[in-house]
């Protein structure tokens, strides 16, 4: 039998999944878990958006069944456009908006289109553990930059400096980061701006979690660098449809319609029931009341989180997320690996969490907890079960 393609080896299972799989057996054997381990947001969207959808499925046509545009419905790129301008001022067209099964196809999509082997690309420590297993499928050399727990995860200009060259083809930053929590500072969005002019590489920026920001404001790098600057966008978070798979990414315009190819060769369109409804979402009034109620409603959730953290295992190190739905908890004064802590606290406590490993080289000993799809009693339970864990 023929071999199979080397590259497939870059790629490897997500870290979630594998609790994913661990918690369903669990489920199945009637234990409860208490699951701060997702971003998988905890309310769904407005419901009178979700009345609006239910009218559509009574017509009897094939609006919400068939095929759509490889690049997205116009009407829905459209919404986008303008949402973009709402939000940040942003002058973006529906022809620069390709819309994607998923923020992970328009990463997939993206460096496809940017990546050829050898190319490097500057990612940060810690950053979201999707990213280098796509990077090395490319052939990409990965590059880390690490940030520091005492600087508030912050990029330093000069290690940024220390790790880019004149063969770096990319640098990936998310913002509002996963795991940490952290957003990113405006001078700092700057000098990554003006170090991709000097060095010519191109800034993909992960917006995910633009929306869900408690303390201070999203930066758009495509204000500061449009003509350097590819951003990559989900619905998944906002307005919490992860399972409809529907995301987006928008570009300069020479870029996107290769972006598109990409995208319509793995899944020819997007779902296009995602996407009537996120139509309906971005034009209703109740699109800015949601995301207010929502944030309002997860920052009580961090501060439950902050606060179980502080009293039930006090030697934790943290910086208070400012935005996102996680706390990246450096717990190396009780522990070294936090993968096997990980596995017996869930075996053992009935608590999923996600090893600081799958994040970081250096934050072996820490843990992500996410603070937004449990209720506050659950979270403060969950992080008690934690203490507990380390003090066995």
């Amino acid at each position: 039998m023929r071999g199979l393609s080397p590259r497939i080896g870059a790629l490897r299972e997500s870290p979630t999944r594998k609790i994913d799989e661990l918690r369903e057996r669990l489920r199945r054997e009637k234990r409860d878990v208490i699951l701060l381990s997702t971003g998988q947001p905890s309310i769904p969207p407005p419901r009178e958006v979700r009345e609006a959808m239910a009218e559509l499925l009574k017509v009897d046509s094939m609006e919400l069944y068939g095929y759509t545009p490889s690049q997205g419905i116009y009407e829905t790129r459209e919404a986008i456009s303008e949402d973009l301008k709402k939000l940040g001022g942003l002058e973006v067209s529906p022809e620069q908006i390709v819309l994607t099964a998923g923020g992970q196809a328009a990463m997939f999509s993206t460096l496809a289109v940017l990546i050829e082997p050898g190319d490097e690309v500057v990612v940060m420590d810690p950053t979201y553990f999707g990213y280098r297993p796509l990077l090395e499928y490319f052939g990409a050399v990965v590059k880390t930059a690490g940030t520091r727990l005492e600087e508030g995860f912050q990029p330093e200009v000069e290690v940024l400096k220390s790790v880019v060259s004149r063969r770096t083809k990319a640098m990936i930053i998310v913002t509002p980061d996963n795991p940490t929590g952290r957003v990113l500072r405006e001078d700092v969005a700057r000098a990554i701006a003006e170090l991709a002019r000097d060095f010519d590489f191109w800034i993909v920026t992960d917006e995910a979690y633009k929306t869900l920001i408690y303390e201070g404001n999203h930066v758009y790098f495509y204000k500061l660098a449009p003509e350097r600057t590819i951003s990559i966008n989900t619905f998944s978070k906002d307005p919490a449809i992860p399972g409809w798979r529907l995301g987006y990414v928008y570009g300069p315009a020479e870029v996107m319609p290769k972006i598109k190819l990409v995208n319509e060769e793995m899944v020819y369109c997007p779902p296009s029931f995602a996407q009537r409804l996120v139509a309906l979402y971005l034009l209703s009034e109740a699109r800015m009341r949601y995301i207010r109620d929502v944030v309002e409603i997860y920052r009580q959730k961090r501060d439950v989180a902050v606060s179980a953290l502080r009293k039930y295992i006090p030697e934790a190190k943290f910086a208070v997320p400012a935005g996102s739905m996680f706390i990246f908890v450096d717990l190396s004064r009780y522990l070294n690996d936090s993968e096997s802590f990980a596995r017996d606290l869930l075996e053992k406590h009935g608590v999923a969490v996600v090893p600081g490993s799958y994040f970081s080289e250096y934050y072996k000993a820490a843990v992500r907890i996410s603070f937004v799809t449990e209720t506050p009693q659950r979270i403060d339970e969950g992080i008690r079960r934690i203490g507990e864990a380390l003090n066995a």
